[in-house]
């Protein structure tokens, strides 16, 4: 059972990700000025993916991802040096993130006496499962060179389904030029599943569920508390409607409606939870990617519940992008501009998760922190 990290420990994890650009000024009062900023970070589609036992997929959208896909390309090539070398980049990379957490958690146990026990033992165990997942990919490489792996599936066996699950931890120290240009993948793929299902092509429908559901497992492993736990259970439920939809089940049409809009509900959850955190973190710009993306998810959601839950949040998501962009960029606001804004996010959202179901409510976020 994965250990649930609670928000300031995950703020740590990925604070320390190679973009991360953690500001040190006060919180501003007043209007703040428009600051300098990097380029902005645009939505991107992965075009290639890992598949492991034909029903789970991984996007190839980080290092350590393009690397695996690499190994395995390489494999099916017969170049053994070749995948070899990419399975040893794999192992590097995740080594590099926990080492590079390890150094995190440590300097948080000396400056936060209030931490509490199972917090460090939770951090101490994730790192110990990343650098457990590189020594399986090292291993994989030795047998590679050694020709004592026949085939794919051999490869996979070598990485198997728990070491997937723990390689997904490298999300929690990912950047927001990561994780930002994939966040809208879901609702792309929930909306072809849609077409594949109405061309009665069952097969292509559920593989674009298992894709979409891909990207809330990734979100899954950033998220803490409640938001992770909605997360996973919309996890579950796609993977159900997937064997459903791939068996022609006629019942299913508005099962994907139902399930897609609790999908992307949870998600816009995570994304303001996240927003909130960096918030609190200082780190402005992180919070307007995190509230475009829950802008996103609301307008997701809300699409898929019809017209009538469309109108509803159609204004908070209009509002909610703006404060996103302003953040993102770098531009002026006020605090009370902020406050309002992830108080009408939180309100949108609770309404709409009234409508499907979901009594839990968006957590408090407190702008004057």
């Amino acid at each position: 059972m994965n250990p649930i990290l609670n928000p300031l420990v995950l703020a740590m994890l990925v604070a320390v990700s190679p973009l991360a650009d953690a500001a040190n000024a006060p919180v501003p009062s007043a209007t703040v000025a428009p600051a300098a900023r990097s380029a902005p970070v645009a939505i991107k589609a992965p075009t290639d993916w890992i598949m492991y036992d034909d029903t789970t997929y991984t996007p190839v959208a980080d290092d350590v991802s393009r690397s695996l896909d690499a190994a395995r390309k390489a494999f099916d090539a017969d170049d053994a040096t070749a995948a070899a070398a990419n399975m040893r980049a794999v192992a590097d990379e995740l080594t590099l993130q926990a080492d590079r957490a390890s150094k995190v958690y440590k300097a948080l146990e000396k400056g936060d006496e209030a931490l509490l026990a199972a917090d460090t033992q939770a951090a101490r165990d994730g790192i110990k499962r990343l650098k457990a997942v590189a020594l399986k990919a090292n291993s994989a490489a030795d047998k590679i060179e050694g020709g004592k792996i026949k085939s794919k599936a051999d490869l996979d066996k070598l990485i198997d389904k728990a070491a997937r699950s723990d390689m997904e931890r490298r999300w929690l120290v990912t950047d927001v030029a990561t994780w930002y240009p994939v966040s809208q993948e879901p609702q792309r793929h929930f909306t072809d599943a849609v077409a594949d299902y109405a061309r009665q092509d069952y097969p292509a429908a559920a593989a674009d569920i298992r894709k979409a559901t891909s990207y809330l497992r990734l979100e899954a492993a950033r998220a803490s508390g409640s938001t992770r736990q909605e997360l996973r259970g919309s996890i579950a439920q796609l993977d159900k409607l997937a064997f459903a939809v791939e068996a022609g089940s006629p019942k299913e049409q508005h099962a994907m409606s139902r399930d897609f809009a609790k999908a992307s509900h949870a998600l816009a959850l995570e994304h303001r939870a996240k927003a909130a955190e960096s918030w609190t973190r200082k780190e402005y710009d992180k919070a307007g990617y995190e509230l475009k993306a829950a802008a996103h998810g609301l307008e997701s959601a809300a699409g898929w519940l019809g017209t009538e839950a469309s109108s509803g949040a159609s204004a908070t998501v209009v509002a909610t992008r703006e404060l996103g962009d302003k953040l993102a960029a770098g531009a002026g606001w006020t605090r009370e501009e902020v406050g309002k804004g992830f108080e009408s996010l939180g309100d949108g959202l609770n309404a709409l998760g009234r409508k499907i179901g979901d009594t839990r409510q968006a957590a408090l976020a407190d702008v004057n922190a």
